[in-house]
């Protein structure tokens, strides 16, 4: 297992942000910065000699990074400018820096990621390209837009599509024509009480126009963002993990991964096993399912899950992929239920049949894609110099370290964290809003109802028939425990703080009438002041500051 790294943590302040290197060394002395980073990285990648089928690790990244290069420089070239160098050979040997996210609504500090990889390609002198995680599940088209006041504030639902089946976003297609057009409009009318101008106004436009070309939800979205972000200033470079899994020396590499199916099925299960130990995680569901085997029918031997999805353009809800090599020179892979394909991918096959069998699979309108794990396995093994992490991946991808080392016998190389918070500027609207504190208020009330409940008398003014029941309480507290007196002991004084509590009744329901509306305030600040709101709900000079693109 590898060595432990620091967990991170969002920034609490607005405004804040987590860049892990720096882009230059501090001021203090720290010799951390991306430069090192990368020469680190380059220094581990030069030790890779595993074997893959008939190349070296080594040979297969030099490979692949031209391959992503030019593929991604033609893709981004379909819907804006992007800077193709005329020297490959020196293109190919500069550092590339890579991050990757769905094609989301994400909030700020997930796009600070974006403009990171920009910088730190630039210090470098190398390529930045941000992978559209297209292979993930889009799960619903709705955004929540907060509204209301610091007392009632709520959530209202606002769709950009109408729903449909989940699937994979490179399958999920613009639905309803007239919701995703007027979408900007109604979210902004909705956001408008508390943010006059959100650039979404002018930025959905961009999308609409994106989805005639494109036709699919994530994409449009992905390239109306990265289009803003090439006024923005940002040189990068984009690429659908769709695309990347279709290239040649990548499905050498997925190749090599499913010859060994059971290798890599019970090297993830030991990953994530030595994961939940080190960090004392509970159950087999966190921080992601263990992989399962499957009892074969007879003469088939047992079914190996692979941390792979399948689907087809006819059915396109993913599904788990479950792998058999009960036979020679053949790879059975199977979601157990109505897709089963045969591949001639074995340990002894050669790499070639390996890529044609997988490239095949598309003819047949079957998708086979990789699970997070073996995303970034991919993205950091054969391309990335760095690659680029929000706070979540990093935590998931412990788990990648392991699966390397096990899978490769090579140290993973390390990667950067980026993340930050930038609230809704609710202090114009709501004046102090961020200095209130309900939770503290509600927690003072919680102590002085316990208080209330187990020390009445502190709370009552004097007079006999309440003093008389004081005195026998506090007679019994002084009263030693013994084995024969405690339990009368103990039912004493609770006796004595039910009558007492007769006396505190109004006092009791005046607290409790304040804990309501405490607790809406409580619900409603949360809401109103989260980090979590889309980027383009935000007004676009507080992004560009947040961004570090403001000039100066």
């Amino acid at each position: 297992m590898p060595i432990p790294r620091p967990a991170h943590r969002a920034p609490e302040a607005n405004g804040a942000r987590l860049i892990e290197p720096p882009i230059v060394p501090a001021a203090n002395g720290s010799a951390a910065c991306i430069q090192a980073l990368v020469d680190n990285n380059r220094l581990l990648r030069a030790a890779f000699d595993t074997r893959i089928g008939d190349l070296r690790l080594w040979e297969l990244i030099a490979a692949t990074r031209r391959e992503v290069l030019t593929v991604a420089a033609t893709y981004t070239s379909s819907y804006r400018d992007a800077e193709r160098p005329a020297d490959v050979a020196d293109w190919i040997a500069r550092p590339i820096i890579m991050g990757g996210h769905q094609p989301e609504l994400f909030h700020p500090g997930v796009w600070l990621k974006n403009v990171l990889l920009d910088a730190y390609a630039r210090e470098v002198g190398g390529t930045a390209i941000n992978l559209v995680v297209d292979t993930d599940r889009c799960t619903h088209a709705a955004v929540g837009v907060p509204v209301g006041r610091p007392d009632d504030a709520h959530l209202e639902s606002v769709s950009f599509d109408a729903g449909t089946e989940e699937m994979a976003w490179e399958e999920r297609p613009v639905v309803d024509t007239a919701t995703f057009a007027t979408f900007g409009e109604r979210a902004a009318g909705l956001l408008r009480p508390l943010v006059p101008e959100p650039i979404l106004t002018r930025w959905w436009p961009l999308v609409v126009e994106r989805a005639a070309e494109c036709h699919r939800l994530g994409l449009a979205i992905a390239q109306a963002r990265h289009a803003l972000e090439g006024r923005m200033g940002l040189e990068t470079l984009e690429l659908p993990v769709s695309e990347l899994v279709r290239l040649p020396t990548v499905l050498v590499l997925m190749g090599w991964l499913l010859s060994r199916s059971r290798e890599v099925h019970e090297a993830y299960n030991a990953s994530l096993a030595a994961h939940r130990r080190l960090h004392r995680v509970r159950g087999h569901g966190r921080p992601v399912p263990d992989l399962v085997v499957r009892d074969g029918e007879a003469g088939e031997g047992p079914w190996f899950e692979v941390p792979w999805w399948i689907w087809s353009r006819d059915d396109p809800r993913r599904r788990r992929v479950f792998a058999n090599a009960g036979t020679a020179g053949t790879l059975l892979l199977s979601d157990m239920q109505t897709l089963r394909v045969e591949l001639p991918i074995s340990p002894e096959t050669s790499p070639s049949k390996w890529v044609d069998a997988l490239a095949r699979l598309e003819e047949h309108r079957l998708c086979l894609r990789p699970r997070a794990l073996v995303t970034t396995f991919i993205a950091r093994l054969l391309v990335a110099d760095v690659f680029v992490h929000g706070i979540g991946g990093a935590a998931y991808d412990r788990l990648t370290d392991d699966l390397v080392e096990r899978l490769t016998g090579c140290q993973p190389p390390r990667y950067a964290v980026v993340s930050g918070t930038l609230r809704l500027p609710m202090e114009r609207v709501f004046p102090g809003l961020s200095a209130t504190d309900p939770a503290g208020e509600l927690a003072g009330i919680h102590r002085e109802l316990r208080d209330l409940e187990f020390h009445p008398e502190r709370y009552l003014p004097p007079a006999p028939a309440i003093d008389d029941i004081v005195i026998r309480k506090r007679r019994w507290i002084e009263t030693h425990p013994t084995a024969t007196l405690a339990r009368r002991r103990c039912h004493e004084i609770r006796a004595a703080n039910v009558a007492l509590a007769t006396h505190t009744i109004p006092l009791r329901d005046a607290l409790l009438a304040r804990v309501g509306p405490l607790a809406a305030r409580q619900r409603a600040r949360r809401l109103l002041l989260s980090r979590e709101y889309p980027w383009c709900f935000f007004p676009e000079n507080e992004l560009r500051r947040f961004l570090l693109l403001e000039k100066g």
